[in-house]
């Protein structure tokens, strides 16, 4: 009995080491399941961030507005000129600002509709999205120095040669296709160019200054508006800044500062096809914030097929445009302003 009795505590203890190592094992594989797990909650939740931060135009279009008519800092040009604050009830109603397309997209897992009166089976030289970038208050040589060492397809306009820009009609000579920036009249803007077209000035002004435009830059076709949400807004003074592009055979395009712009109409009544912007990119001048608008402008030109985004010559812009170079590249065919307008039939 006594020798049955020390061959059992050996056998035992044996149990025991293999029940512990079992357990160890056990323990160390459910602590690598928690960990991994963690990790997949982690990169789910940050990529759910991420796609939120993106969809905020479809959802709230926050900011989208938030430019009406504040100054433009043009870097290496002027002295900055302090930002005078918008108007409250101004901010609130271009909360609301949402264009009210009426041509559906031919996808049927969207809801959503064009900003653009575009057909949907244009016959485009790829599938990608369309996404033109036009930088406004575009003066000097340092500007187009800043641009064409993006080596993008990017749109400069620029302002018609005055006091603070008395450079802009050889800079625009450095680009092979360029626009026009037009001043026009603001609501709540005071620092306003000092040639800004206003809703009170004549037939005959607004004729000679368009004219004096076209001298200036004879291969100009395109001409867009630096401020302008009191002018654009105003039916009869569009209509005779309208006559005179006619004249000059220009073309305007939308920068859109106000929900009530009448530039729709008019090219309309002018059997011009309208473009208008889709997205401001630097609102907010940081490189993080510009890049977020990047990618919006991105979604949208997915979402309609084109997409029209400005932003401004500040060194954030440039910094910006320079870190999204590849993913602009690869999700949309970056167009330039002249090809955007040519897509319509």
């Amino acid at each position: 009995m006594a020798k049955r009795k020390k061959s059992s505590t050996p056998n035992s203890s044996g149990v025991l080491v293999y029940l512990g190592i079992l357990l160890s094992i056990l323990a160390i594989v459910a602590i690598i399941y928690i960990v991994v797990s963690n990790k997949k909650d982690q990169e789910q939740v940050f990529d759910t961030q991420t796609i939120n931060n993106i969809d905020t135009y479809f959802k709230d279009r926050k900011r989208e507005y938030s430019i009406l008519d504040t100054p433009k800092n043009v870097e290496q040009n002027i002295t900055d000129t302090k930002l005078n604050s918008i108007n409250e009830s101004d901010i609130n109603k271009s909360k609301s600002d949402i264009d009210k397309p009426n041509i559906k997209i031919k996808e049927p897992n969207l809801n959503l509709k064009p900003n653009h009166d575009i057909k949907t089976d244009l016959n485009l030289s790829s599938n990608r999205p369309k996404l033109a970038i036009i930088l406004d208050d575009i003066s000097t040589f340092y500007h187009a120095k800043k641009i064409k060492s993006l080596d993008m397809n990017i749109t400069p306009s620029i302002f018609p040669p005055s006091k603070n820009y008395p450079n802009s009609v050889n800079v625009a000579k450095e680009f092979k296709f360029y626009m026009i920036h037009l001043p026009l009249e603001a609501i709540n803007y005071q620092a306003q160019e000092k040639n800004t077209l206003k809703i009170s000035d004549s037939s005959v002004k607004i004729e000679s200054q368009i004219a004096n435009i076209k001298s200036n830059f004879p291969t100009a076709i395109y001409i867009n508006n630096h401020t302008g949400s009191k002018f654009t807004s105003d039916y009869n003074a569009m209509k005779r800044l309208f006559k005179a592009l006619k004249k000059n055979n220009m073309i305007f395009i939308d920068s859109y500062t106000t929900k009530d712009s009448k530039a729709k109409i008019l090219s309309k009544e002018f059997g011009n096809k309208y473009l208008k912007r889709d997205v401001f990119i630097d609102n907010i001048k940081d490189e993080k914030a510009i890049i977020k608008e990047l990618k919006r402008s991105i979604k949208v030109a997915k979402t309609n097929g084109l997409a029209i985004a400005i932003g401004h010559p500040y060194q954030q812009t440039f910094k910006a445009l320079a870190a999204m170079k590849n993913e602009l590249a690869n999700e949309t065919e970056l167009v330039i302003l002249k090809d955007m307008y040519e897509l319509y039939n």
